[in-house]
């Protein structure tokens, strides 16, 4: 018989779900509705081919050598995989050498005398691991994806890689509000900080993060299968999500963007307002001090202003990062037609929430100078005792202030020759 060629993808099949960077997937991505428009053309070819008689056998040949499989599943000829492939090409580049130097910089570079600053680099650490999991697992499937759609990664890969994703986006999202507080508690209450942020519960730390974020997506490891559609003679194999209910989907999807996105990102820039102004403010309280001591804290102070700045920025780029995809995906799975312009850009969006892995670390370089800082501090520290830092002043210095960069040391000087 004819085939129809009014002949259309099933409901169930039009718009399967895709990877996301809250919570989920790895099915069709670019282009569903383009896939459509093609498979329709393509068997109206067909059609005519049955009813034509001289080409039926060129297009049989055609569909028994695979050119017809090759025509629906292959994107890399359209504009779309192009600049998709170029971005992503860019963004893995940047992500793999600029994450991996990052660890190589904050794992180096270990200061006991500075504990609060200590605990901040091993959650930065943690933060990078995060996005170098992204960057080497995520981002080349997802292209790889884009360019061939039907799933040829196997069901292993299948759950893994939505589960990976999520769950490193929610310890990114977990690690920078543990850094945020971090901070807050080192500005706020310093000596109280140095107690609750020792090496050992901040180790302690991260593996709850670890646990907590696999505990919120440990639903998409069994809810996302490996399945196949068949489309004419051609089997293609899917990986899409497959809830009892489409309400528990929804319900789970608005619950991740609550609880990994909305809550965080709040609660981050909320304390990181709390502490940038403590930390403005603070230099008002030493005008009374001796040079030597305002030189010592006005060095303190610059890098704790550098690595607030750090963590605002790194909250800000996460929360521009990931709200477009997050937006997105809750459009799709409210609605049974999603509109055209959100499939369409659904792709790019989800570059963008990955790409944060790759932003990361080009903040990581505005702590360049904290390598620096403390060869400079120990070397003072050193010499504080032939220098009698005691005797320059009547006064005696703060606790948390001792410790000056090279920068103060014409200060101290100055003070000396004075006397």
């Amino acid at each position: 018989q004819p085939l129809d060629s009014n002949y259309r993808i099933s409901e169930r099949h039009k718009y399967p779900p895709n990877i996301t960077g809250n919570n989920r997937n790895m099915n069709f991505t670019a282009g569903l509705l383009k896939k459509e428009l093609l498979l329709s053309n393509a068997l109206l070819s067909l059609n005519a081919s049955f009813h034509g008689g001289e080409d039926f056998t060129n297009d049989v040949f055609l569909h028994q050598s695979g050119e017809l499989e090759r025509l629906l599943l292959l994107t890399i000829k359209e504009p779309t995989t192009i600049a998709l492939t170029v971005m992503y090409s860019l963004s893995f580049v940047v992500g793999f050498i600029g994450n991996l130097m990052a660890i190589r910089m904050l794992a180096c570079q270990k200061s006991k005398r500075m504990q609060s600053i200590s605990a901040t680099r091993s959650l930065l650490i943690n933060l990078a691991v995060c996005d170098l999991m992204v960057v080497c697992i995520c981002m080349p499937i997802t292209l790889g994806h884009t360019i061939y759609t039907a799933w040829i990664y196997g069901d292993l890969l299948c759950r893994a890689v939505p589960f990976i994703q999520a769950m490193s986006v929610s310890a990114s999202v977990l690690s920078l509000t543990v850094i945020s507080v971090n901070r807050y508690y080192s500005v706020h209450s310093p000596l109280n900080s140095l107690s609750y942020f020792t090496q050992k519960k901040i180790y302690i730390t991260i593996v709850c993060v670890w646990i907590l974020s696999s505990a919120i997506c440990a639903p998409l490891l069994f809810m996302i299968k490996l399945d196949v559609i068949h489309l004419i003679d051609i089997t293609v194999p899917i990986c899409r999500e497959l809830w009892p209910q489409a309400r528990l989907k929804q319900v789970y999807n608005v619950l991740l963007f609550v609880a990994l996105y909305c809550i965080p990102v709040t609660f981050n820039l909320i304390i990181s307002f709390l502490t940038g102004r403590k930390l403005w403010r603070a230099s008002q309280h030493f005008a009374d001090f001796d040079p030597h001591s305002q030189a010592m804290h006005a060095s303190h102070l610059k890098m704790r202003k550098k690595i607030a700045k750090v963590v605002v920025t790194l909250v800000l780029l996460f929360a521009v990062s990931w709200l477009p995809l997050y937006v997105a995906d809750i459009l799709i799975d409210r609605e049974v037609h999603p509109p055209h312009w959100v499939l369409q850009t659904r792709p790019f969006v989800q570059w963008l929430g990955l790409t944060n892995s790759s932003l990361n670390p080009i903040c990581y370089c505005f702590l360049g100078d904290l390598s620096r800082y403390h060869q400079r501090m120990l070397t003072v520290l050193r010499s504080s005792s032939s220098l009698k830092l005691r005797n320059l002043s009547g006064d005696k210095v703060p606790l948390f202030l001792i410790g000056v960069p090279t920068t103060a040391r014409w200060c101290l000087s100055k003070a000396s020759q004075r006397r």
